[in-house]
């Protein structure tokens, strides 16, 4: 039984509709700006990366299309509608058709990694145990899982099994979008390659839409489809990671170059 059958869980997205569309947001802490004016859309089954520098904004944009905060001005609609003024009834159909995975995963540390999975499902209402067993244990092999590591508590879990634990948490929903804050924060380098692997088999797999928050250029250089770059309180470039170069300004210059590097030795070692 899929969560995705059912008529409660959600509505068919508005007919050419963005997956994520931020019109015009301004964000202000007291007398601090942190953004001004943003606009930015996010199509069917792409993977944008949020990047920037310290400050400028990238976790807090994160926080308004998930529904945590709310910005000073301006519209956030996930697909197709407006979260200004929506009820909670509505939003809470909204949120069903994302998850989230926070940078440190974010499990309830009390339950064992079949509850936390678990947790979303039981929380719709729609399943019986048995279903639910079901749903958990596929989700738990799309992240390459074991069943055993079902009945684990997170204090027992490397950090890579607590990242695809929260995947997988993240997905227990037939997820349509996929939000991810600095996905590989805490991984050595081979963890987060195989991290990223799995979020681009998924990706292909089940026809997500992806955004992410990361300072990483491995992840960034391997998963990105665009980058939106903050900076100065806007998004100072929107576009693929080969047309930074062509971005006249001192942030996306410096930043480019370290990509760019980054690059062509990730191409270098596929020819070696």
């Amino acid at each position: 039984m899929s969560v995705q059958s059912s008529p409660a869980h959600r509505r068919p997205r508005k007919r050419d509709a963005a997956v994520c569309e931020i019109r015009h947001v301004s964000t202000k802490f007291g007398s601090t700006v942190i953004h001004k004016n943003l606009s930015l859309t996010i199509k069917p089954g792409e993977v944008m990366a949020l990047v920037g520098g310290s400050g400028s904004g990238k976790t807090t944009l994160l926080r308004h299309i998930v529904g945590l905060t709310q910005p000073s001005s301006g519209e956030i609609l996930l697909f197709g509608e407006s979260l200004n003024n929506a009820s909670r009834e509505e939003r809470q159909r909204l949120h069903n058709r994302f998850g989230v995975l926070f940078q440190q995963g974010a499990l309830f540390s009390a339950l064992t990694v079949f509850d936390n999975i678990a947790f979303p499902l039981r929380e719709l209402k729609q399943f019986d145990e048995n279903t639910i067993h079901t749903l958990v244990m596929h989700k738990l092999s799309l992240v390459e899982l074991e069943p055993q590591h079902a009945w684990l508590l997170p204090a027992q879990l490397s950090g890579g099994m607590v990242k695809r634990v929260g995947l997988a948490r993240a997905l227990a929903l037939e997820t349509e979008l996929l939000v991810l804050d600095e996905p590989t924060a805490g991984l050595d380098p081979d963890r987060s390659e195989k991290f990223v692997k799995l979020i681009k088999n998924l990706r292909q797999q089940l026809g997500l839409t992806v955004i992410f928050v990361t300072h990483d250029l491995d992840t960034l250089a391997s998963l990105a489809d665009r980058v939106a770059v903050l900076a100065d309180q806007r998004i100072v470039a929107c576009c693929p990671i080969a047309d930074l170069g062509k971005v006249d300004h001192p942030f996306v210059r410096n930043f480019f170059e370290g990509v760019h590097k980054r690059l062509e030795q990730l191409e270098s070692g596929k020819q070696s």
